[in-house]
């Protein structure tokens, strides 16, 4: 899992990019799913902007987001992101 995939000048390893999409189902989870949002892949996320961990779970950003919907194919609209307090 240590090929990257670039998309709009990042780069994601697979597994970087499984952790990402989890969040976008995560009321669906399979376990193997669950241990990536639990790893240091979640922080690599934090890290370039993608991913914030809010109210002890992981959350996208809108950065995230965005690339969720690349990713996915879907629009942005099909993403939602947290409510700001």
């Amino acid at each position: 899992m240590r090929q990257a995939c670039r998309l709009t000048g990042t780069e994601l390893t697979q597994t970087e990019r499984f952790a990402l999409l989890a969040l976008r189902n995560r009321a669906q989870l399979f376990q193997w799913e669950r241990v990536l949002i639990e790893s240091t892949a979640m922080q690599c996320l934090a890290a370039r902007g993608m991913a914030v961990f809010e109210g002890g779970r992981w959350e996208p950003t809108q950065k995230g987001v965005e690339l969720i919907a690349r990713l996915t194919g879907h629009d942005l609209s099909s993403i939602g992101l947290p409510t700001p307090l």
